[in-house]
């Protein structure tokens, strides 16, 4: 698991280097989308289990409440810069509304950074209490994608 994880970093870490030489913009959108794309990949673990569509695996489950965990400690500033919105630049769906209200998206991210480690808590402990747990996170997602996500 860890020499895949750290494959992924080098792969990100390399794509985000070339794009970044030609469009400055590029690594922090890139970044960012991956953030988005590992907290969906581990809330559809996490929400498989409570729908019932996959068997509740305490170290599925807590291994994927980590990754949330993780990834909720990074500081979304830097990958916030000027004109990285969904109107100034193709490939986001980063709504303009984030740089207007850029105290309401941090408030938003900091919901998160409180939920995920009470996720990552209780996430082993039982499919109810991981349940009960990913409310607190899949709230603030939805919250923060209704408010600063732009519709497909």
């Amino acid at each position: 698991m860890k020499r895949s994880i750290l494959l992924a970093a080098g792969f990100a870490t390399a794509l985000t280097t070339a794009a970044s030489a030609q469009d400055p913009l590029a690594m922090p959108v890139i970044a960012r989308q991956g953030i988005m794309a590992v907290l969906a990949m581990n809330l559809g673990v996490l929400g498989g289990m409570a729908r019932g569509k996959t068997e509740y695996d305490a170290e599925a489950a807590q291994t994927a409440a980590n990754a949330i965990y993780g990834v909720s400690m990074i500081n979304m500033g830097p990958l916030l810069p000027d004109d990285s919105d969904s109107m100034s630049r193709d490939g986001t769906r980063a709504d303009p509304m984030i740089w207007d209200d850029m105290a309401g998206y941090a408030a938003e991210w900091a919901k998160v950074q409180t939920a995920a480690p009470l996720l990552a808590a209780d996430a082993g402990k039982g499919k109810d209490a991981m349940v009960a747990a990913l409310q607190g996170v899949q709230s603030t997602c939805r919250s923060c994608h209704k408010a600063y996500r732009t519709p497909e």
